[in-house]
């Protein structure tokens, strides 16, 4: 039965990543995921909140935190890996800026490819990285996608609009068949409670969405892009590197699944409450907007 939700889990996952970047790139081209690049102050934003904050929380978690060795190796390779295809679904949901989405999603994907193999020997002595092992699922998966699709646009821009509503529809469909095969997990995260590994989960993901909000811009749209950006994780670049080296230790991949499936529904319900609140927002304005004549009808006739 594992085997089978696992194989599930893994295709459906990639089916969502794929036609995500796809359809996305559908619409793109590539100077609009160049441009947002050029704000300097936004690039640090995103690898200053990515790299060194959500590293050094998980860093300071695992010695805070009584967590057995395996949950503290998965806690580091959760906080380490950067660039989820998630983080663009949750920023149609949240009413972020969507194109900066993908510009940082693709910034995220190139720097976590660069990042891990230097950054994880120090942080776990002992340990390995197979570049190539890192960044190959990374690039076939994220980066040939969004290339494929800005290639179609650019050149056949007709078919490209025919195609991306079926890539949207797929990969909601995809999404919407992921949560489900996850909650058949739930037996195996419940096994957690008691470890201190979901307290330490919840916090990193309250660090990424926290980091993101206040480390990017004074623009509300900005800052709910980047929550979602920090906040979730690249779980993809995570599992190569647990199954590379650590492929003997059941509890990494545990705690790297449960962290998948929490943040999964925690950061997807959290983009939900934003988005009720920009959609209160604009109601008020609207509200607001027809009173005024009347306020000054009031005036008139009291004048």
């Amino acid at each position: 039965m594992d085997a089978v939700i696992s194989y599930l889990t893994n295709a459906f996952t990639l089916s969502f990543v794929v036609t995500s970047m796809f359809g996305f790139g559908l619409g793109l081209t590539v100077r609009q995921i160049v441009e947002p690049l050029k704000n300097v102050r936004l690039v640090l934003a995103a690898l200053v909140a990515n790299f060194v904050v959500m590293p050094g929380m998980a860093f300071a978690l695992t010695r805070l935190l009584p967590l057995d060795q395996d949950l503290q190796i998965g806690l580091l390779l959760l906080g380490s890996a950067a660039g989820a295809a998630l983080t663009l679904k949750a920023t149609q949901i949240c009413r972020g800026n969507l194109l900066l989405s993908v510009s940082i999603v693709t910034l995220l994907v190139v720097a976590t490819v660069i990042y891990l193999p230097l950054v994880l020997p120090l942080l776990i002595p002992g340990v390995e990285v197979d570049p190539v092992a890192v960044a190959l699922p990374l690039i076939m998966q994220i980066l040939v996608p969004l290339a494929a699709g800005l290639f179609m646009h650019a050149r056949y821009d007709e078919e490209a609009a025919m195609t991306r509503p079926l890539m949207n529809d797929i990969s909601n469909i995809s999404l919407a068949l992921l949560i489900i095969v996850n909650l058949a997990n739930v037996g195996e995260v419940l096994s957690l409670v008691g470890t201190g590994a979901i307290i330490a989960i919840l916090i990193m993901i309250a660090t990424g969405l926290g980091a993101g909000y206040l480390l990017s811009s004074s623009l509300p749209q900005i800052r709910r892009t980047f929550a979602m950006a920090t906040a979730h994780r690249n779980y993809a670049a995570a599992f190569v590197i647990a199954g590379g080296s650590f492929g003997e230790r059941r509890a990494v991949f545990l705690l790297l699944l449960t962290a998948s499936l929490i943040s999964m529904l925690v950061i997807l319900l959290v983009a939900g409450e934003f988005r009720r609140r920009v959609e209160a927002a604009d109601t008020a304005e609207l509200e607001v907007a027809p009173g005024v004549p009347e306020v000054q009808e009031g005036e008139r006739a009291g004048s």
